[in-house]
Parts: C-alpha cells; structure tokens; sequence
C-alpha cells in the first residue's frame, strides 16, 4: 500500500459513517419524512381533593394505514414515547395541560388511545394520603375512543381529559378509595372544526356545583375549582345551554339557554349565582 494511503482512507471512511449517522437521524425526526406530528396532552376537571396522583406509564395509539383494507386488517397499537411519571392531575384544570408525548407518526387513521398505569396511584383528603385501588384495566391499558387522520406533514394536538372528580369513588363498606377512571380525548388539527371556551364562576361554593355544557346530544361536563371558576375547552362553535347542578338540596340548579360560543374566543359568563328554592 503507497505510503500515506491508509491515514487518507481511514479519514475518508470516518466521515462517511459521520455523514450516514446524520443522514439516519435527520430522516427518523425530519418534517419533510412523509410522515405527521401528534402531541399528547393531559388535562383534568376540578374536584373535591387535595390532590389525586396518577402513576402514568405508558400511551399507546391505534394505526390503520390509509391504504389498509380494514375488513381483515384490524391495525396496530404503537407506543408512544412517554417518560413514566405521576401527575397530581389537579394541577392540570381549567385549560392547563402538561405535555405527555411528542412524537412523529405515519399518514393514517388513528382512533384510539390506551393509557398504561402503574401501582403508585394515590388521592390525598383532608391533608391525609390514601392510596388508590385500581380495578381490572391497568396491566393492559384504558381506552379512550376518538377518531381522526394525520396527514404528512400535518401536525395533531390531542388532549386526554382525566375526570378526576368522577374517577376516585370511595366504597361504602371498607372506606377505601378506587380508581375507576373517567377519560375522553379531543383533537385540534389544522383542519379540524372550529372551537371556543366557555368559563365563568359559580356561588356559592356550598353549593357544590357541577357545570354542563350541552349542544343537541353533546354534553361537557366540569366542576369548580376552589375559587368557585369554571373552564370548557375546545367547544365546537354554537348555540349551548349552560346547567349549572347543585350538589346540595338547599341551592336550586340553574340554566342558561342560548349561550354562544365562538371560534377563538372565550365566553365569559361572569358570576352566577345559585339561589335557595
């Protein structure tokens, strides 16, 4: 072999692998892939606890390619990638969310979500830790029905609202608290229908209310937060009537009918108060 020939190819070599190395990461994270990009986000509505922490472990979403016969094909369940970790869902109410995954996906029809948790699942009352019981469901996953296409080069906002005040239940007889958990997922997309919000504030808070936002057979439900507010997110734009429930028999329920809410603004319906029958 010529004499300086072998330090010439062994550099020519290491910057062929250098360049092959870039070329394999731009494709797995580039926009121009062919592929789409989804976010996942966590939200909750108010409830009557200190705090209800949730172990998450693990997001799986459902694929079927756009090509794919579906009457043989069932499709694939993907991993999404997610940190485990536990979120006191109550930090994530009216309108706030923590993002749980980011990821960039094939074109397709994606319609269904499956939340993973783990053991370390609790719900403090009164200043006093309890740990959560989890039924049948959390080995395999909770899922939560929803329906949409990512297209390449789209990008998909999705957000799993946790129902904290309508998961933990305490049972009567041992006084310990289970977890039955209560989730639905809405997408936001480029191309998706056109939403507000809708907030305000209930009195008083001895009411214990509950808010419902109902358009024809479409219902959003959410309670108070400490200050008595109120928050609905991603509203399809119309006419809503607004229940306002209350939870204790010496306060009358409330409506309010022909609430509208319009794409990119928020409703504010101000202080409503509940009065006694």
């Amino acid at each position: 072999m010529p004499k300086g020939l072998l330090p010439f190819l062994m550099a020519a070599f290491l910057t062929l692998g250098f360049y092959a190395c870039n070329d394999v990461n731009l494709n797995n994270s580039s926009p121009d892939n062919g592929q789409g990009h989804m976010n996942v986000h966590l939200t909750d509505a108010p409830g009557n606890y200190d705090a209800v922490n949730i172990d998450i472990q693990a997001v799986e979403i459902h694929y079927t390619a756009f090509d794919t016969d579906t009457t043989n094909n069932e499709g694939d369940w993907i991993e999404l990638p997610v940190d485990p970790v536990t979120v006191n869902l109550l930090d994530f109410t009216n309108g706030i969310d923590t993002l749980l995954s980011s990821a960039d996906l094939d074109p397709g029809h994606y319609r269904e979500l499956r939340l993973v948790l783990g053991d370390n699942n609790t719900v403090v009352v009164d200043g006093k830790e309890e740990r959560l019981k989890v039924p049948s469901g959390q080995q395999s996953g909770y899922k939560i029905k929803f329906s949409t296409d990512l297209q390449s080069g789209g990008n998909m906002e999705v957000t799993i609202d946790f129902n904290a005040a309508k998961s933990v239940h305490k049972a009567g007889n041992s006084g310990k608290y289970i977890l039955k958990p209560v989730l639905h997922a809405y997408v936001d997309t480029e191309e998706a229908v056109e939403t507000g919000s809708l907030s305000g504030v209930v009195e008083p808070m001895e009411a214990n209310p509950s808010v419902y936002a109902i358009m024809d057979s479409d219902t959003t439900a959410t309670d108070v937060d400490t200050t008595g507010s109120f928050n609905f997110e991603e509203l399809k734009s119309g006419a809503y009537r607004v229940w306002i429930k209350s939870g204790n028999d010496q306060y009358a329920d409330t409506t309010l009918n022909d609430v509208m809410v319009e794409s990119g603004q928020n409703t504010d319906l101000g202080t409503v108060t509940l009065n006694k029958p």
